[in-house]
């Protein structure tokens, strides 16, 4: 195995745990957002309306519509990240990394 196939190697072991990592302080960050809503008493509609207040008054960045890792990701407008860049060099379909819509009930 070349050095930089060892790196490289390397690279992904890494990221696949810092991923694992932001997905279990995301669900801790979740369970923490939800105590604190029952006990201050906010809905998710109430959120919901400050979002869009905020959004509006302020020039907020794009949502993000790709996405290739915790770290890496791209709201589609402005310039194209590096990551994005690299996925179209290697003649790769950016598509395969748009962001899909979660659905919540």
């Amino acid at each position: 195995m070349t050095r930089l196939t060892e790196i490289k190697a390397k690279i992904a072991e890494l990221q696949k745990e810092a991923d694992e990592v932001f997905k279990n302080d995301k669900q801790g960050a979740i369970a923490d957002i939800i105590s604190k809503m029952f006990a201050y008493n906010i809905s998710a509609e109430e959120l919901q309306k400050r979002e869009k207040a905020t959004r509006s008054a302020s020039n907020a960045s794009a949502p993000i519509k790709y996405r290739k890792s915790a770290y890496e990701y791209w709201g589609g407008r402005g310039p194209k990240p590096k990551w994005v860049k690299e996925v179209e060099e290697q003649g790769e379909n950016l598509e395969v990394y748009r962001v899909q819509e979660e659905i919540t009930q």
